[in-house]
Parts: structure tokens; sequence; C-alpha cells
């Protein structure tokens, strides 16, 4: 499995020149890379081209979830949604190239640990989310045990059948994938949360 680089140890709250926090990602392999800055009265974005700015006592909900991506398992993500429905979203890890992905991780947990409690004060009355929404997640669990038993049925017909090498196999990937899922599973369980001290399942 390929693994993110790491940011420099250096690497704490980012601040520009201004002194204000920033964080930077690039979300996709094709785009542009993306710079939230904190303001003192909003969450400003911009990719070089297309800028935006989303007022904090107008922010309605904050989610952060685990969300591995591809080959990439330690990538976490953060999701803001305007009460008047934008949304938008980063997370710590930043593409580099075709192979090469970089994990901010420090940077990205400072950012969040500094934004959220800043909209808490400028909405009151936003809802603070970790993990998946309760439908998503049910609805993985669900298939997920679905995967499990049919896994197993397959495991107990090759024993039967004393296909010993399908059994094998069966059972190194299942469990290879249980893995992962129960990582997923136990990260993103649905949760309020506090913005002033966010579950450290959920940041990197």
């Amino acid at each position: 499995m390929t693994e993110p680089t790491s940011s420099p140890p250096a690497d704490a709250l980012w601040r520009d020149a201004e002194g204000r926090p920033f964080f930077r990602h690039r979300p996709k392999l094709v785009g542009a890379e993306i710079t939230f800055t904190l303001e003192p009265d909003a969450l400003a974005w911009s990719d070089g081209k297309v800028e935006g700015r989303m007022p904090l006592h107008q922010v309605g909900t904050v989610r952060i979830l685990y969300r591995p991506a591809n080959l990439y398992n330690r990538r976490f993500r953060v999701e803001i949604g305007q009460r008047l429905g934008k949304s938008v979203w980063f997370a710590n890890l930043t593409y580099r190239g075709l192979m090469e992905v970089e994990a901010n991780d420090t940077a990205f947990a400072a950012f969040v640990r500094m934004l959220l409690p800043a909209i808490a004060r400028a909405a009151p009355k936003a809802r603070f989310f970790g993990g998946e929404p309760p439908w998503r997640y049910g609805l993985v669990a669900l298939f997920n045990l679905v995967l499990v038993v049919a896994g197993l049925a397959v495991v107990v017909e090759a024993v039967r059948s004393l296909t010993w090498a399908l059994a094998g196999a069966t059972l190194a990937v299942a469990g290879y994938m249980g893995w992962q899922m129960a990582t997923w599973l136990i990260r993103n369980r649905p949760v309020a949360i506090d913005p002033d001290a966010p579950p450290p399942q959920l940041l990197p």
C-alpha cells in the first residue's frame, strides 16, 4: 500500500503574512490547490481563480469524517455547511502527482482546532457532528454484514469440499476487508461533538 509523504515536523498552525490561520490542499490529481483562510468573521477560500467566502455566523453544520481514498487510508475530511445551502470541504491529504500524496496532518488538525471554536462563537446554533450520518452509517454496516456472512458461507463450503486454497484466499481477503471496515465503522460512528474538543479518532 502506498503511504503519503509527511509534512515537515515544523508544520503546526499555518499563518499568512497577515497572521491569519490558513490551510491548503489539492483535493484532486487534476485541479488547483485550494487555500482556506480563517478571517475574523468568515472562512474564505481561493484556488487562484475562483474565490469564496462564508460568514461564520451563517454556518449551520460542521462534520468531521474519516474518509479513506483509494490506496490512502489516513484521510480525514471536514465538511462545513451554510444555512442557505452552500457547503465546502477540505482534507488532510493533498495530491502532488500521480503516485505522490502529501499528508499535512499537523497543520490540518491545528486548523480544525482553531476553526471549530471560532464557528461555535459566531454561530451558537451551529451543529457539530462526527462520523457519517446515521442513515449512511447503517447502510454501510448492513452491507458489510452481508459481505461477512457471504464470505463465511464461501469458507464453509470450501472447507467441506476440501478446497483449501479457496478457503485460505477467502479468509485472507475477508480478514483484510474486515479490518478496513472495522476501522471505518469505529472512526465514523455518528456522534455530536464538542467544537472545543474534536474527537481524536477523527483527526490525524
